[in-house]
């Protein structure tokens, strides 16, 4: 029964792979005046519940100002629940700007790197705190289906946090998260 399934699973994905034409434009990479839009999430894969006690997801609009150039905007909020009793809900919110600079890449991967800056608060339920940020990325959409693409980022950032004591930290991170996006 498995090896029906892996049959089928394979024998859809050849025929969708065979309804999708790859002549030149297709498959194009974004240009002047385009606008994409972007949800990064990360499911919980414990497999106790989707999202266990964390909810956190960033939705990010990307203008490009030309083939190799794109402003991009993000918000991000985190929600976090402990579950114990008389213990506040902790949140987080961000917000943050940057540009990327776009490589030729492929016709439908496409690579780049940027950089961009941020502000946040967060509210644990006892102490707030305010963060500003910078950081340098690189990053890679690959095009499933024309104007739609998924993606990955790697970044390292320097922040400063002021709350009881200002502190500063320099970190690096890795962004694991599962990236969907669509360009108008």
């Amino acid at each position: 029964m498995k090896k029906l399934f892996t049959i089928i699973a394979l024998a859809s994905i050849s025929y969708a792979s065979a309804q999708i034409t790859t002549n030149a434009g297709t498959f194009n990479k974004p240009t002047a005046g385009d606008t994409a839009f972007e949800m990064k999430f990360m499911p919980n894969l414990d497999g106790t519940a989707m999202f266990a006690e964390s909810t956190s997801g960033t939705l990010m609009m990307r203008s490009f100002k030309s083939e190799t150039q794109a402003t991009r905007l993000s918000v991000n909020l985190e929600i976090v629940d402990t579950g114990v009793d008389g213990m506040d809900t902790a949140f987080a919110v961000g917000l943050g700007y940057g540009i990327e600079n776009h490589f030729s890449g492929a016709e439908r991967l496409s690579t780049y790197w940027g950089y961009q800056g941020s502000v946040g608060f967060a509210d644990d339920g006892t102490d707030d705190a305010f963060t500003v940020g910078a950081g340098v990325f690189l990053g890679a959409d690959y095009y499933i289906i024309p104007k739609v693409y998924i993606g990955t980022e790697i970044g390292y950032g320097l922040g400063i946090i002021s709350a009881d004591d200002t502190a500063f930290a320099l970190d690096g991170s890795v962004t694991g998260m599962l990236r969907l996006g669509f360009r108008l």
